[in-house]
């Protein structure tokens, strides 16, 4: 069966040789080769500024913050070595000392402690006077301030009696002899009210971390975190320096670009993180705002690019149509003018040639139709000199022979209409269905033939509807035959299926006859396919199956 040729998109294969072309893209090149590669440069000089700038605002924050932390830490150590100086302190008058130390913290977050050296608690103004104070083994802190004999700052812990995570400023003091420390203790959380007046950008997320890079305060979600442990990355950013900028990966698991910064008087370490995304973002915002002049600058030369564009595709689309007339076969106008003078040269060598397809079309016309007039005079002539020839013989073997002819004819009338180019399936089964009447009901979609097939499938039919009149369903008055077929695009291949039904008793031959053998080597040796006779009680049914080949396997040849 033919199929139609792939189309080739109109000018795939052109090249750059006409001055159109050519002229069209010099002007596109020259405009926007030069401001491109410009702005591509500043854009990128532009996302660099911008992301050193980024940087540096980020390590400055952190800075800022660090500062603010070791402010808010120094108030804290001011308050411890204030009361260790406390006279009722030196004396040992705890309740006294408890009073004047309440009082003296009254408007701060934190409370204040008394711890002897083996650890108990023998004052803290977190709870009332008189409470039971517990005893527990003397934190780092504590062990570092007497040993140095100076104030020490703890890392984060947790608080034996307020337990919850605190920060401890721990001073030294002897007391009767007998070693103590005064401690001022704060709320980890305490440490957010930093971020609160530095007043950082929503998307950035600050965090304090101790000696042991454990989180002290968080900016973003400081309950979920406090107490957890530092990203194995910012961890190994920590053990290369004490300051700097790079990449990480937050506790939130989010791609960030980090400054962080140790401050020399707590060895803490303050980090201000951004997501690498919103940086891209500032980037590309800013670069592009950098680069917007660029497009007004363009504007005049890509307007005319345009006007021009739009001119050549115009004269180009013209053409298109033409070609499309001359497949047509529609006359061209030969007035019609290109306004430029390559597309009106193309356009004249148009015109000539569909003058000369239209001349070449009508001889042709002139010689298929004296073909078919010499080709149905020989046929019925073979016709007559087979009707004297035989004349002695058997009529119904005369009147056969002839009805082959007659079908051979047919189908070539059938082809003779549509110039030899294709026929229809449904045409050619018509040819058989008007020539024995309404007992055969036939139907299937639209299959083009070529008319090679054409010929060889219409033979076929009517070796079956011939054989049907004589021994099946077409020979009874109730007797019907359903010609079917359909198309299997995945196996490539047409399949038709002749069944007959309320014809006589049908029972499978001996040998196969001449009718028989004609349509097995017509389907399997010009058809190419393979067929099948299923000799059924109630009918025959014929099955053929034939490939959908290529347009050079069923081009026409004749």
């Amino acid at each position: 069966m033919a199929s139609n040729p792939s189309e080739t998109p109109a000018g795939s294969h052109r090249g750059l040789r006409s001055s159109v072309r050519g002229l069209l893209v010099l002007l596109t090149v020259s405009l926007l080769v030069p401001a491109l590669a410009a702005t591509a440069l500043l854009l990128e000089r532009s996302n660099r500024q911008n992301r050193d700038q980024l940087e540096e605002q980020l390590l400055a924050t952190a800075r800022a913050l660090s500062g603010a932390v070791d402010r808010q830490v120094a108030e804290g150590v001011a308050v411890a070595e204030t009361l260790a100086t406390d006279q009722a302190l030196l004396n040992g008058d705890w309740k006294n000392f408890y009073v004047r130390a309440k009082r003296a913290t009254g408007n701060r977050p934190g409370w204040v402690a008394v711890t002897a050296a083996d650890g108990q608690q023998v004052v803290n103004t977190l709870v009332p006077w008189g409470a039971a104070l517990p005893k527990t083994p003397p934190p780092a802190y504590m062990v570092a301030a007497r040993a140095a004999g100076r104030t020490q700052v703890s890392d984060l812990r947790m608080g034996a009696l307020a337990q919850r995570h605190v920060i401890t400023v721990g001073a030294p003091v002897d007391i009767k002899g007998r070693a103590y420390v005064v401690s001022y203790v704060v709320e980890a959380a305490s440490f957010t009210s930093v971020f609160r007046q530095q007043r950082a950008p929503e998307s950035w997320v600050a965090t304090i971390l101790d000696n042991q890079r454990k989180v002290i305060a968080r900016s973003v979600r400081n309950e979920r975190f406090t107490g957890a442990s530092a990203s194995p990355d910012m961890t190994r950013n920590l053990a290369r320096s004490n300051e700097g900028i790079s990449k990480s990966v937050s506790l939130d698991n989010v791609k960030t670009r980090v400054a962080y910064t140790r401050s020399p008087r707590t060895g803490w370490t303050l980090v201000v993180a951004i997501p690498r995304a919103d940086v891209a973002k500032v980037g590309v915002a800013a670069a592009w705002g950098t680069a917007a002049i660029f497009p007004l600058l363009l504007l005049l030369g890509v307007g005319m690019a345009l006007f021009l564009a739009n001119r050549i595709n115009r004269e180009v689309v013209g053409l298109v149509e033409d070609a499309g007339a001359i497949g047509e076969g529609r006359p061209l106008d030969p007035n019609k003018r290109g306004g430029l003078a390559e597309i009106a040269v193309v356009r004249e060598a148009l015109v000539a040639a569909s003058h000369e397809l239209e001349a070449r079309e009508a001889r042709q016309a002139v010689m298929i139709n004296e073909l078919n007039h010499r080709v149905k005079n020989n046929l019925a002539t073979v016709q007559s000199l087979a009707r004297q020839t035989f004349a002695k013989l058997d009529a119904d073997q005369v009147r056969i022979f002839t009805e082959r002819l007659v079908a051979f004819s047919a189908a070539h009338d059938l082809l003779t209409r549509t110039g030899w180019n294709e026929a229809d399936l449904t045409d050619v089964a018509a040819i058989c269905v008007k020539a024995h009447g309404e007992g055969i009901d036939a139907s299937g979609p639209k299959v083009a033939l070529s008319p090679h097939v054409a010929v060889s499938l219409s033979m076929v039919l009517h070796e079956l509807a011939t054989n049907s009149a004589k021994y099946g369903a077409l020979s009874a008055a109730e007797g019907r035959v359903s010609l079917r077929w359909s198309l299997d695009q995945d196996a490539r291949q047409l399949r038709l299926t002749w069944s007959e039904s309320g014809g006589p008793a049908v029972s499978e031959p001996e040998r196969f006859g001449f009718g028989a053998r004609l349509i097995e080597n017509l389907t399997q040796r010009e058809l190419k396919g393979r067929s099948r006779f299923d000799f059924r009680p109630d009918g025959l049914v014929f099955e053929a199956w034939l490939p959908l080949a290529s347009v050079q396997r069923w081009s026409n040849d004749f």
